[in-house]
């Protein structure tokens, strides 16, 4: 776990222009018309590189933006009483940190990066304008709230009823159908995969130890590998149905 004495590390840069965003179509501002792209872009406060490793904001804490991950894989949990940790999800590019019911009270989670990440950060009062003010980009953010947390519970079920394999199984296959849906690479078997053992135990509620056998199972029947991190699916069609896992689910249909 990240030691939260070690400050975050940013390196701000000339933001991306919303317009020629290469995530845009998965982010919150997925459906702006060009001509309010501009406007939108005015709610930005800064565009960042941030370190792996590092907490972006702790739970208990107040957090002063919301994030919209540009680049790279983080991770938002929570810390139980023993001192592990329950991952929650894994956020990717075009995906949303930071929002919450009450954006005013102290954060319910930590998220850590995974990965060197960009990150485009929004000041929790100007995103709270920005909703009130454009109400197709509050019917998106609650789009992609809807699907993350279909995800989340889907994969409760799997941690409290299934097996190990099970739960490693619906992990895998979320994050391989995810990637390939942001980078459309529909043909290819192997996505990069910064996921340690460790992480994938705090995801799934698993030992690294049991982790590091389950994995070796799984191989051997030939649903996947995992080495160099990268994930290489050898059936994708047996992981899904054997982690129950459905493909469409990673979808976000639009409101309105």
């Amino acid at each position: 776990m990240a030691d939260f004495k070690n400050k975050l590390i940013r390196i701000e840069h000339n933001p991306t222009r919303c317009s020629e965003c290469s995530v845009r179509r998965l982010s919150l501002f997925h459906g702006v018309s060009e001509e309010e792209l501009a406007w939108t872009a005015e709610y930005r406060e800064h565009q960042s590189t941030v370190q792996a490793r590092k907490e972006i904001y702790r739970e208990g804490q107040l957090n002063e933006c919301m994030y919209t991950v540009y680049n790279g894989w983080l991770a938002t949990y929570k810390t139980l009483e023993n001192g592990r940790r329950q991952i929650l999800r894994i956020a990717l590019p075009g995906d949303m940190l930071g929002f919450q019911p009450n954006l005013e009270a102290p954060m319910t989670h930590t998220a850590m990066s995974v990965t060197d990440a960009v990150l485009c950060a929004f000041p929790v009062p100007d995103m709270q304008e920005l909703l009130r003010k454009n109400l197709s980009v509050a019917k998106r953010l609650q789009e992609m709230n809807a699907r993350d947390m279909n995800i989340c519970h889907s994969r409760l079920l799997t941690i409290g009823q299934h097996s190990a394999t099970e739960r490693i199984a619906f992990l895998c296959a979320e994050l391989f159908f995810r990637i390939k849906l942001i980078y459309n690479e529909k043909e290819k078997n192997e996505i990069f995969f910064p996921l340690s053992q460790e992480d994938i135990g705090d995801a799934t509620g698993l030992t690294k130890i049991h982790v590091n056998r389950t994995l070796k199972t799984m191989r051997e029947k030939g649903l996947l590998e995992i080495s160099s991190r990268r994930l290489k699916v050898l059936d994708p069609q047996a992981l899904c149905e054997l982690g129950n896992f459905d493909p469409a689910m990673i979808q976000t249909y639009r409101l309105y």
